[in-house]
């Protein structure tokens, strides 16, 4: 598959913007619960933990996020944010920002920290999984995604902000757990760090949600492979059956032989290649397949079958 498909499926994976968010055109901000606004003031640090003064006061934000990212509030919101607190911290010679968003399960906290890094950047062992440069560390733990950002004109701030992640990660708990659901994609041929959850019509298809995504090479071809949950065994068909419909209209789609059915191949301009077929309560697409499709998608089955249908997302 050309990268220009390739790039132009991952930004349909994103979800969708809510529609007059921006522009202000929302009601009154949702309440926040008081034990998470609670739970939210808990995780700011002390001034003495990270040898840096508070500056301001804390911020806190729901449904009218937009009041704060310029922009970038829908992703949040898609991921089901709950709430976010905003505070600044001045040392003798950084500034610092820390913003930790509390986004109600580990599923969803993994969901956006995957929407917004790449295989790229340069992760870290904090929480669960983080990843910075000399000026912002991300990271997130539990149902909490934390970005930091820190400024100075006299000193290097990777480590810096290191210490003050280490300290918020300390204040969520000990808990660092990956998401379970990723455990369904097969080891071999994983590219790190590609994998995401997708809430909202992954690959531009709303019948496909909720879904995980990961990206494989094999001696340089790049496939991708979607894992979609259904309520049920049954459900899982139908998304096949619709995935079927997607492919006859907009290209073409056969039986697919060396897969226990319902399975099919399918190609058009936009996909490519694709073969998709149902397992317990999964729908399974897997665009550009390898030369070798047979023996991956028959490992990604045994893994789904080991895992079972208890692997919700």
């Amino acid at each position: 598959m050309r990268k220009s498909t390739i790039y132009l499926l991952l930004i349909l994976a994103l979800p969708a913007p809510l529609i007059g968010q921006e522009e202000g055109q929302q009601g009154a901000p949702a309440v926040i619960p008081a034990a998470a606004k609670e739970r939210l003031a808990r995780l700011l640090p002390e001034p003495a933990e990270v040898g840096a003064a508070r500056t301001g006061e804390q911020k806190f934000y729901s449904s009218d996020l937009y009041q704060y990212t310029d922009g970038g509030a829908d992703v949040y919101l898609d991921y089901g944010l709950v709430a976010m607190v905003h505070q600044e911290y001045k040392s003798s010679s950084t500034d610092f920002t820390l913003d930790i968003y509390n986004m109600g399960t580990l599923a969803n906290a993994f969901g956006i920290y995957a929407a917004e890094s790449s295989p790229d950047y340069q992760f870290l062992p904090i929480g669960a999984e983080g990843y910075g440069t000399n000026e912002i560390l991300n990271f997130f733990q539990d149902e909490f995604y934390v970005k930091l950002s820190a400024f100075s004109d006299k000193e290097k701030t990777g480590p810096v902000l290191e210490r003050f992640a280490q300290v918020v990660s300390r204040r969520i708990g000990l808990s660092a757990q990956m998401p379970e659901f990723l455990e369904l994609f097969p080891a071999d041929g994983l590219v790190s760090h590609t994998c995401k959850y997708l809430k909202k019509a992954p690959l531009g298809h709303e019948f496909l949600a909720p879904a995980i995504l990961a990206s494989y090479s094999w001696g340089g071809k790049q496939t991708t492979l979607v894992i979609s949950k259904a309520t049920s065994a049954a459900g899982a068909a139908l998304k096949v059956g619709r995935l079927r419909d997607y492919f006859g209209r907009s290209g073409k789609v056969v039986p697919e032989p060396g897969l226990a059915p319902p399975a099919f191949s399918g190609s058009n301009q936009l996909e490519g290649e694709a073969v998709f077929f149902a397992t317990g309560s999964y729908a399974v697409l897997c665009l550009n397949p390898p030369a070798d499709a047979g023996s991956f998608l028959k490992s990604v089955m045994e893994r789904i079958a080991e895992k079972g249908d208890g692997v919700s997302f």
